[in-house]
């Protein structure tokens, strides 16, 4: 079993590569072919992995109950999408993690994980670690 660790100043779970056999990373559909390949790439070095297919009015209703409605509508979704699939019962809610890209500029993209953490505390999912996936 992985050692969990936290980080010292937030106390939020951070994720370990000791985590990845036993941890499963939710990603989000934002870009269908690149995170397919992104899903293959950690599969393929031992991370379980699973992108999220879920589609429908559902994901949106999801995200605006969670987050204020002048977030942006991608924003919605992809939180939508990761707290309907927190919800689902298909995952271990206490085995996930979730990742998201970090970006910057001015889209709220560069907010998705600060708005996503304000949303997982709502829906009492806080102890669920996020993965800010970043390129740059």
């Amino acid at each position: 079993m992985a050692e969990l660790k936290y980080d010292k100043k937030t106390g939020r779970l951070l994720f370990t590569k000791q985590m990845k056999k036993e941890y499963t990373i939710l990603m989000p559909n934002m870009a269908p072919i690149h995170f397919k390949i992104l899903e293959k790439v950690f599969n393929y070095y031992g991370y379980k992995s699973d992108l999220l297919d879920t589609t429908g009015p559902e994901i949106a209703q999801t995200g605006l109950k969670y987050v204020h409605n002048d977030t942006c509508y991608p924003a919605l979704l992809v939180i939508g999408q990761f707290i309907n699939a927190l919800q689902s019962g298909k995952y271990d809610v206490h085995k996930v993690a979730l990742m998201i890209t970090q970006t910057g500029g001015g889209c709220r993209a560069s907010n998705y994980i600060f708005l996503l953490r304000k949303a997982l505390k709502k829906a009492g999912f806080e102890f669920v670690p996020v993965i800010s996936l970043s390129f740059g």
